[in-house]
């Protein structure tokens, strides 16, 4: 709880001990090597990452050129797009360029959390669009710049859609 605190200050701060408590209980510490994909694009991906400690980078492959679009250290949260959205697939592709250290917080226990209390609900879900607001903003600034050939030289394969999950934001905010 304190190496969660700590990294996710305002976060824990407005849940509230008893709450940070509850989504630490409902996680699973994960620990990766330097050069592992934490999730890849166009992938099945079924969990809320908050990342403890390391860094990875975010990129999309297109056409098989890489295109990165920033990086996530320690603080900062992943799958945020499959978890709102209920598509279940990834935007990016994320790789550890350290290793890292994640909380995973699989979908299903995040829609136990979000429909059992209604703070956990709203406190996550802002930080979440807040979070996906800030790196729509900073991918869109890298838009423009240069773009790698990937070393496989073709694009990822596309996986087949799983089965969606709930969209949270109208749930959420489509509810009195």
């Amino acid at each position: 709880m304190t190496e969660f605190s700590a990294r996710f200050a305002v976060l824990s701060e407005e849940l509230g001990a008893p709450n940070v408590r509850k989504v630490l209980s409902s996680a699973s510490l994960l620990e990766l090597p330097a050069g592992r994909d934490i999730i890849r694009d166009r992938m099945p991906v079924d969990s809320l990452y908050f990342i403890l400690g390391g860094e990875a980078d975010i990129s999309v492959e297109e056409s098989g050129r890489l295109i990165a679009l920033g990086k996530v250290k320690a603080g900062e949260m992943l799958g945020e797009v499959s978890v709102l959205s209920g598509e279940m697939l990834a935007s990016s592709t994320v790789t550890s360029t350290t290793p890292v250290r994640l909380l995973r917080l699989r979908h299903q226990a995040f829609e136990e959390l979000i429909h059992s209390d209604r703070k956990i609900a709203k406190v996550l879900l802002r930080h979440l669009v807040d979070m996906l607001a800030h790196r729509l903003r900073t991918s869109t600034s890298v838009a423009s710049a240069p773009v790698q050939v990937s070393a496989a030289g073709a694009p990822r394969p596309q996986a087949p859609a799983p089965a969606g999950g709930r969209n949270w934001l109208s749930a959420f905010f489509g509810r009195s």
